[in-house]
């Protein structure tokens, strides 16, 4: 039995600034799985930052390159996949994860996401959609429009505030092992 749930992915969803790429790497490391953040594929795949994509091509042609990266990823299993924020919004991209994966939503409140996102010097050139105007109503709009989508995703809600890298991925694992 636990061969068959370790062949699948380990799946994160969540808001930007839940962790998802640390928590990820982390787990990738405890459990010797491949590690795959789906917006560093895009950056890689067009030499761009999102930022870049969103102003030249729109968020339409960037969601297309997202469901494509999730596509290609997550027919194999073993595999600690990170998604962008937005990839819950496609109906094709959250039944391709679940599919062949456990879905984890890391949960957060508005502050913890904020603090996070902004202890990251690279933020506004990876997160276009928070960074014009304020920052927070952008989040809560957010958070307001995807919570529902997340949470009927998730095989499993991991609550991440006041919370280290290492409890969240070793809660990860944890259920994951079971």
């Amino acid at each position: 039995m636990s061969k068959v749930i370790n062949l699948k992915n380990i799946v994160l969803i969540g808001m930007s600034g839940a962790g998802k790429t640390v928590v990820g790497q982390y787990i990738s490391n405890k459990l010797n799985m491949e590690f795959v953040d789906t917006d560093d594929i895009i950056l890689q795949k067009t030499g761009k930052t999102i930022k870049d994509i969103f102003e030249k091509f729109g968020e339409e042609y960037f969601r297309q390159l997202e469901s494509q990266v999730i596509l290609e990823n997550c027919l194999e299993g073993n595999k600690v996949i990170s998604t962008g924020g937005g990839a819950i919004l496609k109906d094709i991209n959250r039944k391709a994860l679940k599919e062949n994966g456990i879905l984890y939503f890391l949960k957060g409140t508005i502050e913890t996401l904020i603090s996070n996102i902004q202890s990251s010097p690279s933020w506004k050139n990876h997160r276009p959609l928070l960074n014009k105007g304020s920052l927070y109503d952008n989040m809560q709009n957010m958070i307001r429009d995807r919570y529902k989508l997340y949470e009927e995703s998730a095989d499993y809600i991991i609550d991440i505030d006041n919370k280290s890298i290492n409890e969240i991925g070793d809660e990860i694992i944890f259920i994951f092992k079971q």
